[in-house]
């Protein structure tokens, strides 16, 4: 599990840390305008990546952890999730466009977004559930971060203006795309899968799987990672510029939680099966050991947050510092619900009530982020985040009294 974990930290590293190799360049180059069509670009292209990954990140992950011996189960569950990824990579391509033709207010980024479209691929044929649930992610850490080493000398080499937005999300896009080719090398080189038609039986099984934790990830979207294209429509590219900048940082320091839960999760689902009582002890130690370390993190963001922009971005950035010290709670916050929420309500059974809540929370950051955009620009947007991550958190803690409670 140790190995898993270390594994797991490299990948975080590549996805999150690498990039701020380029990041103070790319603001300086771009300008707080276009680097905010980037963000709002790709914000708005996270809502397809959320629908090819529908739930099977976790859904299949938890299903390969019980049988990962069985190969042709897991085979099955493999080409189901593939098929099942390949339409709805087609479905979003064309939901994409369609959008674009009918909402004019996306004209001024429709290049940009049509574009990074190429994440959304990539994304969707990483098979990083299959390389979890078998908790075998060394060869999975390896390819993401060559893909990385590979894509961030050519930001350098061809991004020299603001001009160049575009070649940003394609370089982004294929890094994406060139992590998930290394990964099929490594499984078609491990002999995990052999060929098997998925029947329509097994397709139908693994969306009724998925669906809670789809409409879990969708409601999360609308909270977290629809802001910048909520800015865009309200305030415009620059104020979603300071705003992603700021985020990227919140986002960088939250990536290194994630190696910790995505290594645990498929432990537990299958501790769970065998021994539910030792599950939850391993919940509870994982929800006083991950979350301490959040909570200094989070408390060394809000310190350092001046520091911190001025170190990546310099004074043009300026703006950025006051939305960074209300974005960094948020680390405390979603460890406690990854925990409490992905570790233990979905695992239990209790995917429907973690879906409630979820959505709950998108409702009310919908009602009150407009609003406080007009009140405190940017500055409002991180509120209602803080505030809704805030409720979400609470509303977990208090639903999950069996797990954390010791009998």
């Amino acid at each position: 599990m140790v190995k898993n974990i270390l594994s797991l930290f490299m990948i975080q590293g590549a996805g999150y840390i690498l990039p701020l190799i380029t990041l103070p360049y790319l603001v300086r180059v771009l300008g707080p305008s276009e680097y905010g069509v980037l963000g709002f670009s790709l914000a708005f292209v996270q809502y397809f990546t959320l629908l090819v990954q529908y739930g099977f990140d976790l859904s299949a992950t938890n299903k390969i952890a019980i049988h990962k011996d069985d190969k042709t189960l897991v085979s099955q569950v493999f080409w189901g999730v593939l098929f099942c990824k390949t339409i709805l990579v087609i479905l979003g391509a064309l939901l994409m466009v369609a959008i674009l033709l009918l909402v004019p207010g996306l004209k001024d980024y429709s290049t940009v977004i049509i574009v990074s479209y190429t994440s959304v691929v990539g994304a969707a044929y990483v098979p990083s559930w299959l390389f979890q649930g078998k908790e075998k992610m060394g060869w999975m850490a390896i390819s993401n971060i060559l893909a990385k080493i590979v894509t961030i000398p050519l930001i350098f080499i061809f991004v020299s203006s603001p001009a160049d937005t575009w070649i940003v999300a394609l370089i982004t896009g294929a890094g994406f795309i060139l992590g998930s080719l290394f990964s099929f090398y490594m499984i078609y080189r491990e002999r995990w899968i052999e060929w098997t038609r998925p029947t329509l039986g097994q397709l139908k099984e693994l969306i009724q799987d998925g669906r809670y934790i789809f409409l879990s990830n969708i409601a999360g979207s609308l909270y977290v990672n629809s802001i910048p294209v909520f800015l865009g429509f309200a305030a415009g590219p620059v104020t979603v510029g300071y705003y992603v900048a700021a985020d990227r940082i919140r986002q960088a320091i939250q990536g290194l939680m994630s190696p910790v839960t995505s290594v645990f999760y498929p432990r537990i689902s299958s501790l769970m099966s065998i021994d539910k009582a030792k599950g939850l002890r391993m919940i509870r130690l994982l929800l006083v050991g991950q979350n301490a370390v959040a909570l200094l993190m989070t408390l060394l963001l809000m310190i350092f947050s001046h520091q911190i922009i001025d170190l990546f971005y310099g004074k043009t950035y300026h703006e950025s510092i006051s939305i960074l010290v209300l974005l960094a709670p948020l680390i405390f916050f979603i460890s406690v619900s990854t925990v409490l929420g992905v570790q233990g309500m979905l695992i239990i059974g209790m995917r429907k009530e973690f879906s409630q809540i979820l959505w709950l929370g998108a409702i009310l950051n919908t009602v009150i982020i407009f609003p406080l955009i007009w009140l405190a620009s940017a500055d409002g947007a991180a509120i209602s985040v803080l505030f809704t991550e805030a409720l979400v958190a609470i509303l977990i803690v208090s639903k999950t009294k069996s797990i954390w409670r010791r009998s």
